[in-house]
């Protein structure tokens, strides 16, 4: 009957929240950097706010299945306006100047916003409002499950769909940030596996309006070259950390890099070290900085030193990294 076939919407949502949950409890820092890249309105996205909504959301979906009447309508409501905002937080994300990382599944999956997460989000929200309707019914799944009459190929179908969708995207992979810094200036620290590339000659412009290519910029000097955004809210610590970077780091010029032309943004610096523009996106595209903020060292030898290491924590603990190798190298 079609009233069965319904019934699976509650079971792939409850799925769902349990599998981002446990995502974000996996990431804590991914998931509340993910409250600053989406501009969450600040009375949403407390630290309390933050730590809670992976409990919310197993609670949700436990609920989801196991209640029935009138509270199962209520969770139902409350499961719909949860999908309704991250559908209006997914929608308005993609507007905006940089690319966005939702961690909509913590360390789970892939967490960029693209149109696919788009569509992803309206068909999630699609069956939550199927959830209500069945809701209505009045009868829990759980309580159709025990009294036997509940669909079970459908269900056994959309749970064999979920493990299969939960294998191929539950894989991890490893962050930049733990590839280790190759090079500082022209002296050699442990490699590892990091694979080391010539610095490519790519045109960028400088904050004055004059034009140079990363290779030549590397030759007297390492750089340290931060890609941000003014409209990226991750990115404010970064930025706010620069000047403390460049006094502790005196070895290396530390560079902000902006998609923005010089006159579009109040980020521009025209002291040295100027900032770098890359309007056309080919520094982001050419080292896969997938968002903001990113951090990417060039050795004066002309090769690719480190990262690029995307997000907050991964540059913080990116820069942390050259630090103290400095100071190994210093004492």
């Amino acid at each position: 009957m079609p009233t069965d076939a319904l019934v699976i919407a509650p079971a792939i949502l409850a799925v769902v929240l349990v599998v981002s949950a446990v995502g974000k409890l996996r990431s804590p820092a991914a998931s509340a950097q993910a409250f600053t890249a989406l501009k969450v309105p600040r009375p949403l996205a407390s630290p309390l706010v933050v730590r809670a909504l992976p409990w919310v959301e197993i609670v949700l979906g436990l609920v989801l299945i196991v209640v029935g009447g009138w509270l199962g309508v209520v969770v139902s409501l409350a499961v719909l306006a949860l999908f309704g905002a991250y559908f209006a937080l997914v929608v308005r994300a993609r507007g905006f100047e940089t690319d966005v990382d939702c961690a909509c599944f913590g360390s789970l999956g892939p967490g960029r916003i693209t149109r696919v997460t788009v569509w992803r989000n309206t068909w999630l929200l699609a069956l939550a409002v199927v959830s209500v309707l069945v809701a209505t019914t009045g009868e829990a799944l759980l309580a159709r499950i025990i009294d036997g009459t509940a669909p079970w190929p459908w269900l056994l179908a959309a749970a064999a769909a979920a493990l299969t969708v939960l294998l191929v995207l539950g894989t991890e992979s490893s962050p930049a940030s733990d590839a280790p810094t190759a090079v500082v200036g022209d002296l050699a620290v442990e490699e590892g596996d990091y694979l080391r590339v010539r610095t490519p000659a790519l045109p960028v412009m400088l904050g004055d309006g004059t034009t140079t290519h990363l290779r030549r910029l590397s030759e007297q000097r390492p750089q340290l070259l931060l890609y941000v955004s003014q409209s990226c809210g991750s990115c404010a610590e970064v930025i706010d950390a620069v000047p403390g970077w460049r006094g502790e780091l005196p070895m290396l010029d530390v560079r902000l890099v902006l998609r923005q032309a010089p006159e579009s943004t109040t980020l521009t610096s025209t002291a040295e070290p100027l900032t770098l523009h890359d309007t056309d996106g080919l520094l982001a595209e050419t080292f896969e900085m997938r968002g903001t903020p990113s951090a990417l060292l060039l050795g004066a030898d002309g090769l690719l030193a480190g990262g690029p290491t995307v997000s907050t924590p991964a540059v913080m603990e990116f820069v942390g990294d050259i630090k103290a190798e400095l100071a190994s190298i210093e004492v």
